[in-house]
């Protein structure tokens, strides 16, 4: 059989689809992955049998819209697999039943496409990622950075994010580990110029961590970036990180309001923890991506400023900041729906969250928000806080210069300025 992948874009490694290339090829068949522009020639050309589509939540419309305009020339079966087929199958329904022709894959899906493959059944359940092959990079060349992932799964459960749900679904979704030697293995037999570990939460066993650190340190020269969380940040992981050739780590603050913390699920985050965080990671030499999120229901563009001021403070070395989008099946999104914060029906929730805000605030709060997502990397950077009533169309381009203006007249004066 011949299986094509379909995903939103291939700027970036999709390893999702990629470890299940590696699967059916694996079983013996042939397997390709191609995004949204290409899928037109390349199922013309390819012919496949089998169409899967990786679907996050706000692509789904369009992913569908491709498949009935392939199913007008081609004949295939199709698979939506992803976090939104996972959580929402009904959305790929025709009205009450599902077409014979497509199949919908719920979570972890190599097993069950191994399954489906063999007999056309489905399993549903967590395995050994150890026991995967590594995915298949075929169709992501010349990527000068690389993704990997050393583990699946994340410990926390932050209100706006589907881990909660996933938790439920494999009743605790524990943290599952790959081997350090088959991590190693991949990354020598790839040899990228720089590696992205992908993992939610980076090196959660510090025994995991240590032998990490000592195999990675000692086999591999290659820098890399991972995710960690401020709890995370203790100078031995430091240490180990350093001694493994990490170069830059993010970290997730989010808000700098404490109500909007505990609104989030987040209330673990100390801000004085964050602080030391990015003290001890500046300490060692290594670069953090500090990331934010505005536009937080019960928020104010005031929260919002107050997380900008908090930024410009620790001074990462990017200032990271999307606009909150309610995704429909986590505990917050389902929440706005209950209390009134957002009165869609979830059609028009961006597949970007940089786009706007769709919740009911003002006009001008979400003028607000649009433009202080654009500043806010660029507002730490030049160390400048901008006013609010500067968050606006028509005064954004006069903002953009102050502010440039400003990096000028430090560089030109400095210690003056």
């Amino acid at each position: 059989m011949r299986v094509l992948f379909i995903v939103k874009s291939k700027t970036i490694e999709t390893l999702g689809p990629m470890y299940l290339a590696a699967v059916v090829k694996k079983c013996g068949h042939e397997a390709k992955i191609c995004d949204i522009l290409e899928a037109p020639i390349v199922a013309g050309v390819w012919k496949p049998d089998i169409i899967g589509y990786s679907v996050m939540t706000g692509d789904q419309e369009r992913f569908k819209a491709l498949n009935n305009r392939l199913k007008e020339s081609l004949s295939f079966k199709t698979l939506f697999g992803g976090p939104h087929a996972t959580f929402f199958p009904e959305d790929f329904w025709d009205g009450d039943h599902i077409n014979p022709d497509t199949v919908i894959f719920g979570g972890e899906a190599e097993n069950s496409i191994v399954h489906f493959l063999e007999s056309g059944d489905k399993v549903f359940s967590l395995y050994d990622i150890d026991s995967f092959p590594e995915p298949d990079r075929n169709d992501f060349p010349g990527h000068r950075i690389r993704d990997f992932i050393t583990s699946r799964g994340c410990p926390y459960n932050c209100s706006y994010c589907y881990n909660q749900r996933w938790s439920q679904m494999y009743s605790g979704n524990p943290v599952r580990t790959r081997s350090v030697d088959k991590v190693i293995a991949e990354i020598n037999r790839v040899n990228p110029e720089f590696v992205y570990f992908q993992d939610s939460c980076f090196g959660v066993s510090m025994s995991w961590l240590r032998e990490f650190s000592d195999t990675y340190g000692r086999l591999i020269n290659i820098p890399f970036h991972c995710h960690l969380r401020p709890a995370q940040v203790t100078e031995e992981r430091v240490l180990l990180l350093k001694d493994a050739r990490c170069v830059s780590v993010r970290i997730a603050l989010e808000t700098a309001s404490e109500p909007l913390l505990k609104l989030l699920n987040r209330e673990q985050t100390d801000l004085r923890q964050v602080k030391d965080s990015v003290r001890m990671l500046k300490k060692w030499g290594i670069k953090l991506m500090l990331q934010n999120m505005v536009g937080i229901p019960t928020g104010t563009i005031e929260d919002d400023m107050e997380t900008l001021e908090f930024n410009i403070r620790c001074r990462p070395a990017y200032g990271w900041c999307s606009i909150f989008q309610p995704y429909p099946g986590t505990e917050l999104g389902d929440r706005c729906k209950i209390e009134g914060w957002y009165k869609g029906d979830y059609s028009e929730i961006s597949d970007c969250f940089f786009d706007g805000s769709v919740l009911e605030f003002t006009d001008l709060y979400k003028e607000q928000l649009v433009y202080l997502q654009k500043i806010f990397a660029l507002a730490v950077e030049c160390q400048v806080m901008p006013q609010i009533s500067e968050l606006t169309q028509e005064n954004f381009p006069k903002l953009v210069h102050r502010m440039l203006r400003t990096v000028g007249d430090k560089r030109l004066y400095p210690g003056v300025m």
